[in-house]
């Protein structure tokens, strides 16, 4: 790295811009450290200072740092070599294909877009919703459903279904989720799609403007969110000298707690597209 120091007060800056916010610490240092390399501050092929020092400049946990420095890595920023360190990846390195809400998808391709409102609505989640967002049948959730179109022609019907502790009211929603989930820290870090051919049947047929039976793009995510949790480690110790006498357990030290990072979904979407505008588009790498 060219200037070492010079990348060490931006990140400085960059962690304690957002002080007073409720933006977690890692997500900010996530941030500085890719406002760096695209910035040019930080090049392909230099490698980042060791875990230890980056948090001890920057005045946070190691925790915070591996976690901000991971969820990098799954993007395609920075690659990890065991025994020598992390490393800016080359823009010749194959990165996981950007997830893209609907209105950033047309935006790439020059398409204007708005969308007509079918239903938003709180209830009780479907038995697919329950196995998609691996929840329990009663728990919440928040659906939206509506007709987007493009450059003035119906082009999708979408039906999105999050967690209601993600979206509590589904109404707050004007046109962009995306934007919504990502002004308050809750956009999807990753997603899972599934895209396959299907017929429209007469009531999607009459809401895109196509005839019954017309080819349609059915379109299955399911997008993910990492979250940190705090546990607390219990240790255990089983006799039968206690378990006869019923002696209350020992108590638990408030330190033992261990950070995990999980992937949980928040939102399952099926999406229809007309096949006769849309083309779903894929970068390929070797």
């Amino acid at each position: 790295m060219a200037d070492t120091a010079l990348f060490l007060e931006h990140l400085r800056a960059e962690t304690i811009k957002d002080h007073a916010s409720s933006t977690p610490l890692y997500l900010r240092v996530q941030r500085g450290i890719e406002q760096a390399i695209d910035s040019g501050l930080v090049e392909v092929s230099d490698a980042l200072p060791a875990e230890r020092e980056l948090a001890a400049q920057l005045g946070v946990s190691r925790v915070t740092v591996r976690n901000a420095v991971r969820a990098l890595v799954k993007k395609g920023i920075l690659i990890q070599r065991h025994g020598a360190g992390t490393f800016v990846a080359s823009r010749e390195a194959p990165r996981p294909q950007p997830l893209a809400s609907f209105s950033e998808d047309m935006r790439t391709r020059g398409i204007s877009t708005n969308s007509i409102w079918l239903n938003r609505s709180t209830g009780l989640p479907s038995p697919e919703e329950c196995e998609a967002l691996e929840i329990m049948p009663d728990q919440l959730v928040s659906r939206l459903y509506r007709l987007r179109f493009a450059n003035g022609k119906p082009m999708c019907l979408e039906h999105a279904v999050l967690l209601a502790t993600i979206l509590p009211d589904p109404n707050v929603i004007e046109s962009s989720l995306y934007a919504w989930l990502d002004a308050h820290d809750r956009r999807p870090t990753r997603a899972i799609q599934v895209v396959s051919a299907q017929l429209a049947d007469a009531s999607q047929a009459h809401l895109l403007s196509v005839p019954t039976g017309s080819a349609c793009l059915h379109v299955r995510r399911r997008s993910y969110l990492s979250i940190n949790k705090l546990y607390k480690l219990y240790k255990i110790r089983i006799t039968t000298e206690r378990a006869l006498k019923d002696e209350p357990a020992p108590p638990v030290d408030a330190n033992d707690k261990i950070l995990i990072e999980r992937d949980r979904p928040i939102e399952f979407v099926r999406a229809y597209y007309r096949g006769d505008l849309y083309e779903h588009v894929s970068e390929l790498h070797y």
